[in-house]
């Protein structure tokens, strides 16, 4: 079978309970306060059967980029580039739904077939994360950090403080990237969310991070970009209310080429932070985690300790 035939493969095939019932698990911790944010409670209709699933409007009118006093955009404000669900928390790619995974096209726009380019071995080890069996693996279901790649589903927060961009992520996920630093740490510094450094192109923010721990997820999916990776992420405000963002990701030692991604939509300015979890629910009734550990202990021969 060729690469492509495997990773065609990959993207369609069955999605296994156990992946699907951690996916469950941590949408639901910005569900509930995406569907508070939204205006979506009590009482009946339409807003209560489908709840965390209606953006409030952008703020109207929509006017020229705003500047700070340097002149540059400001992109102070709540944003939200994930139309209001889910789709690729669980698969980056061309995806068809299943049980507790919504459909999504792919977030990747190079290369132009939207596959992410692994090296055979990455693909290799990419697909026994996704296993049902491996499913226990995943960090965030054990309550740690996202990776600067898979918060981009959620909504989030920009603000400037001093000579640092600062971004205020779901579960109190912070990023401080100074704009005024030009090295990268010492090599032997390995940090969850990497090192980032920002800097101006024109009107464009660009963000450029090393120093990753390879500990983290892209995806619930499993897919993952290496220890090594560079990763340059991209913020151009188009108007008041709209950011284009993409991330590019580099490791030769993963991939076979570098290649970008985006968000489901633009990001567009949200007078409430939509599908932000502002408080840190991941530990209040984690009961998922305790079938992912039974079925991770049962699939290696190991009588499970956990209840």
């Amino acid at each position: 079978m060729s690469i492509d035939e495997e990773q065609s493969m990959s993207t369609t095939s069955r999605f296994f309970l156990s992946i699907a019932a951690l996916s469950v698990m941590i949408s639901m911790t910005s569900v509930s306060v995406s569907a508070q944010d939204a205006g979506v409670g009590g009482g009946g209709g339409p807003a209560a059967q489908a709840p965390g699933r209606r953006l409030p409007p952008p703020p109207a009118p929509t006017g020229p980029v705003p500047r700070r006093p340097d002149g540059k955009p400001d992109l102070t404000g709540n944003w939200d580039g994930s139309a209001g669900v889910l789709h690729n928390s669980v698969i980056l790619e061309d995806h068809p739904g299943g049980f507790g995974i919504q459909a999504g096209k792919t977030l990747i726009i190079d290369p132009k077939d939207g596959v992410i380019p692994y090296q055979p071995w990455a693909l290799t080890e990419r697909n026994r994360r996704r296993e049902d069996a491996n499913g226990y693996e995943d960090q965030v279901g054990h309550c740690e950090f996202y990776d600067i790649g898979r918060v981009h589903q959620f909504a989030k927060e920009f603000m400037f403080s001093g000579n640092n961009f600062v971004i205020n992520d779901t579960q109190h996920i912070t990023r401080v990237i100074p704009m005024d630093r030009r090295e990268h740490l010492p090599e032997n510094i390995r940090l969850w969310l990497g090192d980032s450094i920002g800097r101006w192109e024109g009107d464009t923010l660009v963000v450029d991070t090393t120093n990753m721990n390879d500990k983290t997820r892209m995806a619930l999916g499993g897919d993952f970009h290496g220890a090594e990776a560079h990763i340059v992420e991209r913020f151009t405000m188009v108007d008041s209310n709209t950011i284009n963002w993409t991330m590019t990701i580099d490791n030769p030692k993963v991939f076979t080429r570098p290649w970008t991604l985006t968000s489901t939509t633009p990001m567009l300015r949200r007078a409430i932070a939509n599908n932000f979890d502002a408080e840190d629910t991941c530990h209040e009734g984690n009961v998922d985690l305790v079938h992912l550990k039974n079925v991770y202990d049962q699939a290696r021969g190991i009588t499970s300790q956990a209840k």
